[in-house]
């Protein structure tokens, strides 16, 4: 039999301790998020809510084991949402405010290669404030319709580069 580290041990407890003390328990996916939005998503949800990231793993095991030290067998079901780099938000807080607040304090952050995208990412029409140069060759090569008007990139027409769930490749 496998030996089982004692740090792992000790972290599904306190998941487990965490999963049976709050009414509320959500999953996020926290893959991908850099460490100061984090911090601030931390700061924003303290004192309402405790955000605990982990290994999927671990989390897994302590929603299954809490679920039977509850006697609650449905919650065994939110393992099967687990994914990306998981992290339980533990709270007392109405579902839907916990929603609200998370809603409001998403922040947009900057496109990186091989990001899933959300939505579909459109170009507006209309000019920019980016100078002539070889930008605009590459854009062009990449099939937005732009050009140089009045010394400044102009976008002809509104222009989908990516649809939700495409991935953000190393030219765009």
């Amino acid at each position: 039999m496998a030996h089982v580290a004692e740090w792992k041990k000790k972290e599904v407890e306190e998941l487990t301790k965490i999963i049976k003390s709050h009414p509320v328990i959500a999953l996020v996916d926290v893959a991908g998020v850099p460490a100061y939005p984090l911090s601030k998503m931390r700061d924003k949800l303290r004192g309402k809510a405790l955000l605990r990231v982990s290994r999927n793993t671990l989390i897994e095991l302590a929603i299954k084991r809490a679920a039977q030290e509850l006697g609650k067998p449905d919650l065994e079901k939110l393992a099967d949402y687990i994914e990306g780099g998981a992290a339980i938000l533990a709270t007392e807080m109405n579902p839907f405010k916990l929603y609200k607040l998370l809603e409001e304090s998403k922040t947009p952050a900057p496109a990186k290669p091989g990001a899933v995208v959300p939505k579909d990412v459109v170009i507006p029409a209309g000019p920019t404030s980016i100078p002539p140069g070889p930008l605009v060759g590459e854009m062009q090569a990449l099939g937005i319709p732009a050009r140089i008007e009045k010394g400044k990139v102009s976008i002809q027409k509104d222009y989908t580069v990516l649809k939700a769930g495409e991935v953000i490749t190393e030219q765009l």
